[in-house]
């Protein structure tokens, strides 16, 4: 885990290209020339920016392993280990982290489970029912959750979310960034499986009931990204938002 100073972290975050570039290398690894493409930069200009985001910990590289003659090539991404920024110091991973395990230890496994899929569902509620509030939403529908939740919330939150599918009945969208990851690949039975798992029951139960969300894929258990699936029982849902 790389400890750095706030003025560097906001001097590699500062450029708007750097930011899109890091969006990018969220969703999957990308050459120079595949980002230069994207972002229609030059490939010495996007070597520039890498470079700054590779010598703050933000992003890393790998060299494709090849069997043919010549030089491999060289492919970015988002850094296994966080960058923290230094000043002032938190370690809150190291508090929840022991927090859960003392939960765990004085009250059993079961019983902290029970307590956790409680907090995981008052969360869910809570957040939508704080996006209703905000925009004015009534009633749910695919594309309300897109607008609100997904792009909304997830996006705000930092999870990098990505739609797949969107119909009037169902989306499936992926989040390239978990919020609790270093926790979730610690303990994914309680953090992916009770937790995250109760908060989309929360979400569900906020949303009248009537749409349904689950989890495809998991960074906790070894995916490169969450995939998750909400699909409402009734064809046709409405919304009033303003």
């Amino acid at each position: 885990m790389i400890i750095l100073s706030e003025k560097k972290a906001y001097e590699a975050l500062s450029s708007t290209s750097r930011l899109e570039i890091l969006k990018l290398l969220h969703k999957k690894p990308l050459s120079v020339d595949e980002i230069a493409k994207i972002v229609d930069l030059q490939p010495i200009t996007v070597r520039h920016h890498l470079k700054s985001l590779e010598d703050t910990g933000f992003i890393e590289s790998y060299e494709e392993k090849k069997r043919t003659v010549g030089r491999p090539k060289v492919y970015y991404q988002i850094a296994k280990e966080p960058t923290i920024v230094g000043y002032p110091k938190r370690r809150y991973l190291t508090l929840s982290n022991f927090m859960i395990k003392t939960l765990q230890s004085l009250i059993g496994s079961k019983k902290a489970s029970a307590l956790l899929r409680r907090v995981g569902k008052n969360m869910g509620k809570s957040v939508v029912k704080n996006i209703e509030t905000k925009h004015e939403i009534t009633e749910w529908s695919s594309e309300a959750f897109r607008d609100f939740f997904i792009k909304g919330y997830l996006e705000e939150a930092g999870g990098e979310p990505e739609i797949m599918e969107i119909d009037k009945n169902r989306i499936v969208f992926r989040v390239h960034n978990c919020l609790f990851f270093e926790l979730a690949v610690k303990m994914p039975e309680t953090m992916c499986d009770v937790l995250h798992d109760a908060f989309h029951e929360g979400v569900s139960n906020a949303m009248g009931g009537k749409a349904k969300l689950s989890r495809l894929t998991c960074m906790g258990h070894g995916d490169i990204y969450c995939e998750h699936k909400c699909e409402w029982r009734t064809s046709r849902r409405k919304t009033d938002a303003r």
